[in-house]
């Protein structure tokens, strides 16, 4: 019997033991945090709606929901889901009103929860507790930044929450220029109807499950994501960095929701810290919910973040807690210095410069459509509806039929441009129903392809160019921002144009050949013209043209993207530093501006090459070795004495005006004057070669010592005797030639001194 008591006795120490173990882990779990986080932790000013009238398990430090909308709490003790029956609260605050999409958890239990099913609070014994219902520092401080990232942005960009001086988060960047990106992939599920709507819920749309009947959680489907869409370059995703209050947070719960105030849902697990992917709406309002994405508004607004759990209270008899966010502005229309808008980099080939007479691209006709495919900027209404005939007064089909699910957003406004696959969901055209006439401007007419062979506008990629020196002395040079995105410039974009003549220095630096550079881009002026070059300007020299983005330019209200993460302090800053070590470099290329060979227009390297020159150059023979008619019938003709003959011929050659070099061997032809001995002139007309390898400077100059070789038709005359009369000729004579191939006469495709006549 003794033994039995001690048995008992060993039992009833070990289950108080295991009995008091819970009371003392929370103790053991508390974040590492100094005297100032501890007593900012500690459970005071509590609202009285937010105090449960049950008994919560004693907790070293127990959380503090003072702020929160709503608290709901289950009765103590509860450890498990109790059978359902309808009367119980929602997992979070008006889950059967809202588009719900699920991510990095499994969504079926908590979509079954939300439809009826079995959860902690399903069977009715959880009560919710209503705090403030107004807006809380507590829970605005809940937002800590709003980032921006593209797919060209290497690290997300900061458009709000850098303090002010007053310790204010401010708007650094207003992204209303940039692209939307698409969320139609994601899949969502709809909210729980009652059976008698459930019928009429639209169903097998993409990225859309069907609005199930409330009460129906026997069997959830899986909602999976379609394929994305590959985002566009200026294609700008908004997210949200949000923090979970610290008095409150509570290592237990395994859900966050976050609702915003035009019912979508967004789930994934807890985290103290966290972000959400938003999209910026601008006009139209909300739309028909989906769930895919949450909306935002430049204007400002509100989300709902909830911490819950399913099946266990997170700490004493929590089972979530609800706090109202408040979103800041987009947009700042009070201050007089706002801020600034963000705007895409160009691409390559959207700064384009080009001289000459030549157009730089045929124009469409005044009436012509915009190519297929072309998307609409945000910020510009769309066109005007076209007068509809009496045949087409049906109404069009619905979304459903369509396929395009409900509550996509108007693709007007800041939303974005419309992407193919939103354009390919318009209903075709009815059959038998003639397109609008346009008011008589005929079928849209495409504008011709420009001919890549002939000299046309060059793009600012860092390569090089040739040109003829007149285009730049007359002044018809320009430098155009091209490309869809330039419509959406609804603010001036300031950029800096600097034209410096390398192959020359003044004090050690380039010289600068523009003396105000300074670019305001607008879309109805996105053009710079290039001042006469005179001073400092010849017709051989190297230019290095170059655009530079000016972000910090008093006139300039539009930051490119790729300057916004450099530029944010300085243009918050009351000193905002010097403009000129702001700037960086956009696009660029070196002209090789050269009076020899060139058209009107630019021309790259590749496609310029070498061309052929002619210039008039003067022979004075040395010695020469002479041949007429047979050397049977007249002894060969040799004179020694210098300059025995002297004359003038027409040059052609080869030359190559980006390496100033010709080709060694040129084509003449001419004439010159013989002294022949005996009282005996020739006169010698020939067709020959002469070396062209200059003696004295380069480029235009062509002083060269060498051989002539030609055949020709002389006559000779006779002071003592009878003339010799016309004979044929052949020789090889020792020459100096001189001649300077730099000629002032230009024409465009038409063989003419300084002209391409070959390739």
């Amino acid at each position: 019997m003794s033994a039995r008591r001690s048995a008992m006795f060993l039992s009833a120490i070990a289950l108080a033991a295991a009995l008091a173990a819970p009371a003392a882990a929370p103790a053991q779990d508390e974040p590492e945090t100094d005297a100032g986080a501890a007593q900012e932790a500690a459970p005071a000013a509590a609202p009285a709606g937010a105090r449960s009238a049950t008994g919560a398990p004693p907790m070293a430090v127990p959380a503090d929901f003072g702020g929160s909308l709503q608290v709901v709490r289950a009765p103590a003790g509860t450890a498990g889901a109790a059978a359902a029956s309808g009367g119980g609260p929602e997992i979070f605050p008006d889950a059967r009103r809202v588009w719900m999409s699920v991510r990095d958890t499994d969504p079926v239990p908590i979509e079954a929860a939300r439809r009826g099913g079995r959860w902690l609070c399903s069977g009715g014994g959880c009560a919710a507790q209503t705090g403030d219902p107004g807006q809380s520092p507590i829970g605005d401080q809940i937002l800590r930044s709003i980032k921006l990232q593209t797919p060209t942005l290497p690290l997300p960009l900061t458009v709000w929450g850098r303090l002010s001086e007053d310790g204010q988060r401010l708007l650094d960047f207003d992204p209303v220029l940039l692209g939307r990106r698409s969320y139609r992939h994601v899949c969502a599920y709809g909210p729980v109807a009652p059976v008698a709507e459930a019928a009429r819920s639209p169903a097998g749309a993409p990225g859309v499950a069907a609005a199930p009947p409330r009460g129906h959680a026997d069997r959830v489907d899986v909602c999976r994501d379609g394929r994305p869409e590959p985002p566009p370059p200026d294609a700008g995703e908004l997210t949200l960095g949000m923090q979970w209050p610290r008095q409150s947070e509570m290592a237990d719960f395994h859900y966050l929701a976050i609702v915003d105030s035009c019912g979508n849902a967004r789930v994934q697990p807890f985290q103290r810290t966290f972000t959400v992917p938003v999209l910026e709406v601008a006009s139209g309002g909300c739309g028909r919910p989906d769930g895919k994405v949450l909306r935002v508004f430049p204007g400002g607004g509100w989300l709902r973040v909830t911490a819950f759990n399913l099946h266990e209270p997170a700490a004493g008899s929590v089972v979530n807690a609800t706090y109202r966010v408040t979103i800041p502005p987009l947009e700042n229309l009070v201050e007089s210095n706002p801020a600034r808008l963000l705007f895409p980099d160009p691409l390559a080939d959207d700064l384009k410069v080009d001289c000459g007479p030549t157009p730089i691209a045929p124009r469409a006709a005044p009436g012509s459509a915009p190519p297929p495919g072309s998307a609409r900027p945000p910020g510009l209404a769309g066109p005007a509806e076209a007068p509809r005939s009496p045949a087409a007064g049906r109404a069009p089909p619905p979304r459903a039929a369509t396929g395009q699910p409900p509550g996509t957003p108007p693709a007007g406004g800041r939303q974005g441009p419309t992407t193919a696959a939103q354009a390919g969901l318009a209903p075709p055209p009815q059959a038998g129903l003639a397109p609008p006439s346009r008011a008589g401007l005929g079928p849209p007419r495409r504008a011709p392809d420009a001919d890549p062979s002939r000299p046309g506008p060059q793009p600012l990629a860092h390569g090089a160019v040739v040109i003829s020196p007149a285009p730049l002395r007359l002044g018809n040079c320009r430098i155009r921002l091209t490309g869809q995105t330039k419509h959406r410039l609804v603010a001036p974009l300031a950029l800096h144009v600097s034209l410096t003549r390398t192959d020359q220095l003044r004090g050690g630096a380039p010289i600068e050949l523009l003396q105000d550079g300074t670019w305001i881009v607008t879309p109805s002026s996105a053009e710079f013209p290039l001042p006469p070059l005179a001073e400092d300007f010849d017709g051989d020299a190297r230019l290095r043209l170059a655009v530079h983005s000016d972000p910090l330019s008093p006139q300039g209200k539009v930051v490119l993207l790729s300057d916004a993460g450099r530029v944010a302090s300085s243009l918050r800053s009351s000193d905002p530093g010097d403009p000129e070590r702001a700037r960086r470099l956009v696009g660029s290329v070196a002209i090789h501006s050269v009076p020899l060979c060139g058209e009107d227009n630019f021309e790259t390297l590749d496609a310029a090459g070498s061309c052929f020159r002619a210039y008039l150059t003067v022979p004075a023979m040395l010695a020469t070795l002479q041949i007429t008619r047979a050397p049977w019938v007249e002894k060969p003709l040799v004179t020694r004495s210098v300059l025995s003959a002297v004359g003038v011929a027409l040059a052609i050659d080869r030359y190559d005006p980006v390496e100033r070099r010709a080709f060694p061997v040129a084509a003449q032809l001419g004439g010159f004057v013989q002294t022949l001995g005996e009282g005996r002139v020739g006169l010698l007309g020939y067709v020959g070669v002469a070396p062209t390898v200059p003696i004295l400077g380069s480029g235009g100059n062509t002083t060269s010592f060498g051989f002539l070789a030609g055949i020709g038709l002389e006559y000779i005359t006779n002071e003592a005797g009878p003339d010799e009369g016309l004979k044929p000729a052949a020789f090889v004579s020792a020459v100096v030639q001189v001649g300077q191939a730099a000629p002032q006469v230009s024409t465009s495709r038409s063989a003419s001194f300084g002209t391409y006549a070959g390739d």
